[in-house]
This record gives C-alpha cells, sequence and structure tokens, in this order.
C-alpha cells in the first residue's frame, strides 16, 4: 500500500514556520507531504487570508521568497497546484463553475517558474472540478488528487469515461453494505487524464479506509489543511500514519501514485 499526506491550501501568505510546525516531526521519520500550493491567491478566496479587504488582487506565490525557497530546497515537500486563485464566487467554488481552458495552465506555470521544477499534479479546490476545469487540466497535461467520487462526478463524451463511469456504478453498488461506500483504491486513468482518490483527515471512516487499502494493497491519500490544524487533528493524524506503518505501508510522495 502507497500511503500519501495531502496538505491544502499553501499560499502567498503562508510561511515556512506555519509548516515547520506542524510537520518538523513528519520530516524527522523521513516521511514526504504533498503541498497543495494556490498559485495567485486572491482575498476573495474562502480559505485565506482573512484578515485583509477582500478584493480581486492576485497574490503570486513567487513572490514569496522564503516560502518558495523553503519549498523548493526541501527534499520531502512536493508541491502540487491548487487551483489557480481559490476564489469562490457566489458560494460556487472556482473549477466548479466554468474556467478558460488556459487558467490551470497559467497557474502551473506560476508554480513552475517558482519552484523550477515541474508540477504534475492539480488539486481542486474543495476536491470539486466540473468537466469544463477537466478540461482546462488536461490541457496543462496534468493528473488529479480529488475526493471520493472520482469516476462519477464529471461526465465528457469519450469512449474511456463511459467505460470507467459504468465500471465505478457496479463497484460503488458491489460496496454499498459497507454503509459509506470507501474512496476507489487504485488510479483511474481516462486516458488524457489520470485520477486518484482521497480521504479527509476528518472522515469519520479513515482508518476504515486505510484498512481497505491495505486489504488491496492500493493506495490510501489522506487530506489536511495547513491553516487549520489544531492539537486535536495532528494527534489523528500521528495515530493514522502510527497504524499505516502497523501494516507496511510504504510513505511515497504523491507523484509516485502515478
Amino acid at each position: 500500500m502507497k500511503f500519501v499526506i495531502r496538505d491544502d491550501d499553501v499560499n502567498y501568505f503562508s510561511t515556512p514556520a506555519d509548516i515547520e510546525r506542524w510537520y518538523a516531526d513528519i520530516f524527522a521519520e523521513g516521511i514526504p507531504v504533498g503541498f497543495s500550493a494556490i498559485p495567485y491567491v486572491k482575498p476573495v478566496s474562502d480559505v485565506y487570508p482573512k484578515d485583509i479587504p477582500p478584493s480581486d488582487e492576485e497574490y503570486p506565490i513567487s513572490r514569496n521568497a522564503a516560502l518558495v525557497t523553503y519549498m523548493k530546497e526541501h527534499p520531502l515537500i512536493e508541491v502540487l497546484q491548487h487551483g489557480t486563485t481559490h476564489e469562490t464566487v457566489d458560494g460556487v467554488y472556482e473549477y466548479a463553475r466554468a474556467v478558460p481552458r488556459t487558467e490551470a495552465k497559467r497557474g502551473r506555470e506560476e508554480l513552475e517558474r517558482a519552484l523550477g521544477k515541474p508540477v504534475t499534479i492539480f488539486v481542486p479546490p474543495h476536491d470539486w472540478i466540473n468537466s469544463s476545469g477537466i478540461r482546462a487540466v488536461e490541457y496543462a497535461r496534468m493528473d488529479v488528487i480529488r475526493g471520493r467520487g472520482a469516476g462519477l462526478r464529471n461526465w465528457i463524451w469519450r469512449p474511456r469515461y463511459a467505460g470507467i463511469f459504468i465500471y465505478m456504478l457496479v463497484w460503488k453498488a458491489a460496496h454499498a453494505r459497507r454503509g459509506r461506500v470507501p474512496a476507489y483504491p487504485y488510479v483511474l486513468d481516462f486516458g488524457k487524464h489520470r485520477e486518484a482518490c482521497s480521504y479527509r483527515l476528518e472522515d469519520t471512516d479513515v482508518f476504515e479506509g486505510l484498512a481497505y487499502a491495505h486489504q488491496k494493497d492500493g493506495l490510501f491519500v489522506v487530506v489536511t489543511h495547513l491553516h487549520y490544524y489544531t492539537e486535536e487533528k495532528k494527534a489523528r493524524l500521528r495515530a493514522i500514519i502510527a497504524r499505516a506503518r502497523e501494516l507496511g505501508a510504504e510513505f511515497v510522495p504523491p507523484s509516485a501514485l502515478f
């Protein structure tokens, strides 16, 4: 079983100290972490920051030299792309509404310009993405790590999509007796992009999901949020890591899934 930590919402307003506070001990154990970074965070984002007036101004992550240098040089950090601005309009998340085809590519270019290395994985804000967003991600030539509904939440008229859609309906029906259907424990290949599913740290069945992924010798992704950590949440992550070690999990960066 491959085990991945995905931490969302790192952006221009984040600091290396934020990361060190919650992950220094995890890094000390040699465990990699994938940080989903917002390329151009806006003050109208629903996640961060909360202490400046809302505006449409974009804050490129490349302007935070200390953060970029820290992430670029840390051997256990892999950067993913988390939307482009993480803006929410009238309650609708970015990438869950229509976006220009070039929007994901614009965000990828900002991250790669800042880090000087490829960024190949896209994480939709709040794990929600529509077909327009998928096409933008494909145009940027990226794979996706999203929530538990991969394979059923979008539709694009392609034979590969139809096959996966039918397969996932059958798979979901076969697991319905479990109560809450587990996240699919393997990568789904949609032809022009691939997808992996994840659990949120707060999910009530996250430990059951870990056991299921181990049983299937598949993949397990747990999602955390740097700017919303508490001591209780950190203790829960430590418990999940401890259990994964007992099960013989391989701790890998997100790109190792694809």
